[in-house]
């Protein structure tokens, strides 16, 4: 009779126990649903972006080794998790005002705390940003690989690329020597009222004309000298014909003069523009297969689940601890109540 006494007080204790433990887990479940709906939250969004197939000079799929691939992933990186990159998005997003701290290394500190940038095993490269407000986790995601590809076309200054702009440089100032020069054909074209008149076989011609005419009216001039004295109109009307040519003679010997050289100019600078267009256009391409670029596998987007503080996980702990600790707790009664302690 008394062992049945002692076990049906063992089983009440047991009971006892339990409901302790039901209502415990219940006010556990409560208070951690009450922490989770007062405790701030916070979303995390994640982009990936691939590793570089080959290596970063040539990005030439058919020289792709595991050397070059892991050069060019160890530089990816290193760029998104440099400083640089971390005060890039402090500026971007007005972290400092973000956060409410003023000391800068401080907000660095905690934004390296709040990213996570990892290369899985396969040709992934991992990029998530937990914030409290779920669009700027997103744009802050994507400007880790947006900034990553300017970072790396703004370094990677090649050889194309300095050549590009060498021959760009050039061909705009020889563009403006041709527009120059043609200005100031024009010019003198108008100048001479010999619009018409581009060759210099005319002009020759001409020229040679008025010479023709200038000697023979000099020697009409000699001739008539003989007869007539040098006051006589004719003479002095033949004095100021030959003046004329010899003034149109001149103008004409200068404008040919002129306008050889210029159109000599005009004939040099076309071709070395035809040359540094062509040239060009091989660069163009010469920098482009040299120049990075980051191949977006997921863009983040803002995120509508809470990652922190995960409820599950919170109401799992309470449980397990509640439950833990009552198990134990009865584990030592039973022994008591069994005169083993």
């Amino acid at each position: 009779m008394e062992k049945i006494t002692r076990n049906q007080k063992v089983v009440m204790s047991v009971r006892r126990h339990i409901l302790f433990i039901f209502l415990f887990l219940i006010l556990g479940i409560l208070l951690g649903i009450l922490y989770y709906l007062i405790s701030p939250k916070y979303y995390r969004a994640t982009a990936a972006i691939l590793k570089p197939i080959g290596s970063i000079e040539t990005l030439d799929v058919t020289k792709k080794t595991k050397d070059t691939q892991d050069t060019g992933t160890e530089l990816f990186m290193s760029i998104l998790t440099s400083r640089r990159m971390y005060d890039d998005i402090i500026e971007k997003f007005d972290l400092s005002s973000v956060y409410g701290i003023s000391n800068v290394d401080r907000v660095r500190e905690i934004l390296r705390a709040s990213c996570n940038i990892s290369a899985s095993g396969q040709r992934v490269i991992s990029i998530s940003v937990i914030d409290r407000d779920p669009i700027r986790a997103a744009d802050m995601a994507n400007f880790f690989w947006k900034n990553l590809d300017r970072l790396l076309q703004e370094m990677t200054i090649t050889t194309a690329k300095k050549n590009r702009i060498f021959i760009e440089e050039r061909l705009v100032s020889t563009g403006k020597a041709l527009q120059q020069l043609q200005e100031e054909l024009n010019q003198l074209q108008q100048a001479n009222k010999l619009l018409a008149i581009k060759d210099t076989g005319e002009i020759s011609a001409l020229a040679t004309e008025l010479m023709t005419k200038l000697a023979t009216k000099k020697l009409e001039l000699e001739k008539m000298k003989r007869i007539y004295q040098p006051d006589q109109p004719e003479i002095v009307l033949l004095n100021a014909e030959i003046k004329d040519l010899q003034k149109e003679l001149d103008r004409l010997t200068f404008y040919q003069t002129r306008l050889t050289q210029i159109l000599r100019e005009l004939k040099a600078q076309e071709s070395v523009y035809s040359f540094l267009t062509a040239q060009l256009e091989t660069a163009k391409l010469d920098e482009t297969k040299n120049t990075p670029f980051i191949q977006v596998l997921d863009t983040a987007v803002p995120p509508q689940q809470v990652y922190s503080p995960d409820i599950k996980k919170i109401l799992a702990i309470i449980a397990g601890l509640i439950i833990g600790i009552g198990i134990l707790v009865l584990f030592f009664d039973v022994l008591r109540f069994l005169g083993s302690i």
